[in-house]
């Protein structure tokens, strides 16, 4: 909003130049023809009648972009949360698992949540979905979640954190 009035403000201010700077030209002290009258008439109007197009151009776009940026903080926010949920969830820890919220639209947004990342197994896959799907629909009920999870089960004899090799029972 600060930039829309900056903006207005410098019209404004060419605006009230010109108009003075018109009225005291070279032939302010000589009497006008009626013909030059209207010539100079028009072309003050059709200044005028341009100049209030580029301000409402300018009021247009920063509205435009202020329902923006606030589009975009809730998908930030509402990404952050979903975050946290993931973090808290018990049966969820040690898995990297990162909600993404993207805004799209303008008028009527639209928020996808996509849910990525690696699980061991397809239960623990559906388990995901339906922590993460739940609680974007409570917080946000329009809210679109996709899953671009894989399934990668763990490897035999995987090193643990101490770098020894684990065995697996079978």
């Amino acid at each position: 909003m600060r930039v829309a009035f900056g903006l207005t403000t410098t019209v404004t201010l060419l605006i009230v130049s010109t108009l003075r700077s018109w009225a005291q030209g070279p032939d302010a002290t000589r009497p006008t023809s009626p013909a030059s009258g209207a010539g100079s008439t028009a072309s003050t109007v059709l200044s005028l009648v341009v100049l209030a197009a580029i301000l409402i151009a300018i009021v247009i776009l920063a509205r435009y972009m202020a329902a923006r940026r606030k589009l975009n903080e809730e998908g930030v926010i509402l990404q952050s949360q979903l975050s946290d949920i993931v973090a808290r969830e018990s049966q969820l820890r040690g898995l990297a698992i990162t909600p993404q919220a993207r805004v799209s639209g303008w008028r009527r947004a639209e928020v996808t949540v996509e849910v990525a990342g690696d699980v061991p197994t397809p239960e623990l896959r559906e388990a995901v979905m339906r922590i993460v799907g739940g609680e974007a629909r409570r917080l946000r009920p329009d809210v679109i979640t996709l899953d671009h999870l894989f399934i990668v089960p763990p490897k035999e004899g995987a090193l643990s954190t101490s770098g020894e090799a684990e065995r697996v029972p079978r």
